[in-house]
This record gives structure tokens, C-alpha cells and sequence, in this order.
């Protein structure tokens, strides 16, 4: 009876790991980011305005320099985490990037007219490589185009995997929601990953919690959410909401016994998924928490088996 009782009141993550964790998560979210915006003097008036909408930041922690240039060179901080050229018509574009990347500083030229872009790359004797180009087509209004621009940029920087990433998410609204998607994708992935090669059923269950909390800290610190003990009984809801799963990878487990290990990833993977956008719906639209923990419980439930 009372192991029993012991084993009710076992945790499924270690409590250690999940405070260091939010001290982590705390940590990374607080840290700086430094910024090196390069805008070519040629550059369409309304897309520089738009910009500056759109690079205002919404906390302390982002530093942005921005430096104008067209047939000089700029002096522009190589110690910054990321820098970004929106180019037209200054024929130093090229050397530009070559210089960032250069000293090993990620670095990505956005222009509305890529063969242009190029034409004046080729004429200066410079090369500016696909991957390190955003654009868009020329179709719809001006504005629903920058929009378009700017989603790519965001992506961009995502997939760049630059370095100390989250403040740069949490300060710009266009790199967020990218950031977020990423995350819980990969946190999915790892978690299929684990489910797949432990044999001992439950035994992942501490490595699995471990990482959905990790997740669900990740996205409340992109969403400038306070990592108080209020955010712990969020997480603790919204990662146990999602132990339904776990029921449907036992129970086909037992069905289909040849090819368990496979259920118990891709169960991991949906679940994690499951977790990641549940958190996303309660800090960027403000859901109701019990109603996003009961939708979770509600789709984890078996009812075709």
C-alpha cells in the first residue's frame, strides 16, 4: 500500500533538472543580441519605413546598429550576432557580405530586385550566393510584399541557427513565430528519437517530460511570459495534458507488438507536437488553460481502439 502510494507521488521528470531548466530558460531569454542593419541609400523610401516598423523592438535586450551605405565602405560592428543588408543599387553589397562572413558573423542581403542585385554584384567583380539571399515574387500590393519579405527573412534567420537566437525572437514579432515552429519541431523529433530506442516501457518518460518542459519555457520566454511559479503550474498542466498519448503508445504497443518501437516515436513525436502548439495558442492568443489542457486530453483519447 505504501509503495504504492510512493509511486503515485513520483514525479515524471526529475525536479532539479525542471528548475534548472527555468533557470536556463531564464537566462537565455535575459541575455543581449546585437544587430548590424546595412541599408543602401538607393533603397525604396517606403521599404526603409516599413523597417522601422517592423525592427522596432519590444524589449531592452536587443541593440541594433544601423548604417547606411552605397560606394564607401561603412564601418559596421563584426561583433554582432547577425547583420542584415537590405540592398537595391550600391555596388558595394558584395564586399559587404564577404566582409561579415569573412570574420565568420552570419550575415543575409535582402533586396526586392535580385537580378539587379546580381547584374551590379557581376559588374563590381562580386558574387552574392542564393543562400544568403531573401526575396519574394513582385505579385500583390506593396505592402502585403514586404509582409511576404519579411516572413522569409524571419525564416531565414531561423534556419541560420545563429547563435543566442531567442532574445532576437523575443524582441522582433516577425522572427517569433518561425523561432516557435522550429522549436517545438525539433523538440518533437528528439522525442521520437528517445521513444524509439527505449525498450523498457516508462523508461523514457522522465527524458520525454524533460523536454516538453523545456519547450513549453522556450515559447513562454519568446512570449516575454514571467518565469514565476505561476508559469510552473502552466507548464505542469499543459505537459500533463498531454501524458494521453503515452495511453495510446502502450496500448498499440500491445496490439502491435513487431512494431512498438516505431508506434512509441511516432506517438512521442505527435505528442511533443501536441504540447508545443497548445503552449503557442495559450501565450500568443491568450487561450483559456483548462480548455487548452481538456482539447489535449481529448485528442490523446484512444476511442477507435
Amino acid at each position: 500500500m505504501a509503495r504504492e502510494k510512493q509511486r503515485g507521488l513520483k514525479l515524471p521528470a526529475n525536479p532539479i533538472a525542471l528548475l534548472n531548466a527555468i533557470g536556463f530558460a531564464e537566462e537565455k531569454s535575459t541575455a543581449g543580441f546585437r544587430l548590424s542593419l546595412l541599408i543602401d541609400s538607393s533603397l525604396d523610401h517606403e521599404l526603409v519605413r516599413y523597417a522601422k516598423e517592423r525592427f522596432y523592438s519590444v524589449t531592452d535586450n536587443l541593440s541594433i546598429s544601423v548604417i547606411p551605405y552605397f560606394d564607401e565602405l561603412p564601418k559596421f560592428a563584426l561583433h554582432s550576432e547577425l547583420v542584415i543588408i537590405f540592398a537595391a543599387e550600391a555596388p558595394l553589397t558584395g564586399r559587404l557580405l564577404i566582409q561579415a562572413l569573412k570574420e565568420q558573423v552570419p550575415a543575409v542581403v535582402v533586396t526586392l530586385d535580385p537580378m539587379l542585385l546580381q547584374r551590379i554584384a557581376r559588374d563590381n567583380y562580386q558574387e552574392i550566393d542564393l543562400p544568403s539571399l531573401v526575396t519574394v515574387p513582385e505579385r500583390g500590393d506593396t505592402r502585403e510584399r514586404f509582409e511576404r519579405l519579411f516572413k522569409e527573412l524571419g525564416e531565414w534567420i531561423t534556419r541560420a541557427s545563429v547563435d543566442g537566437l531567442l532574445p532576437l525572437a523575443r524582441a522582433l514579432p516577425f522572427v517569433r513565430d518561425p523561432f516557435v515552429k522550429n522549436a517545438i519541431q525539433a523538440a518533437a523529433l528528439q522525442n521520437a528519437a528517445i521513444a524509439a530506442v527505449f525498450f523498457l516501457p516508462g523508461a523514457d518518460m522522465p527524458l520525454l517530460t524533460l523536454n516538453q518542459a523545456r519547450l513549453f519555457l522556450q515559447i513562454a520566454a519568446v512570449y516575454d511570459a514571467e518565469l514565476d511559479r505561476q508559469r510552473i503550474k502552466e507548464m505542469a498542466l499543459i505537459v500533463l495534458g498531454g501524458f494521453g498519448f503515452r495511453m495510446i503508445a502502450r496500448r498499440l504497443a500491445l496490439l502491435l507488438p513487431t512494431i512498438k518501437w516505431a508506434l512509441r516515436g511516432s506517438v512521442a513525436y505527435t505528442g511533443t507536437l501536441a504540447v508545443g502548439m497548445a503552449a503557442r495558442e495559450y501565450f500568443e492568443k491568450g487561450g483559456d488553460l483548462k480548455d487548452i489542457v481538456k482539447g489535449l486530453q481529448t485528442a490523446a483519447k484512444p476511442k477507435a481502439l
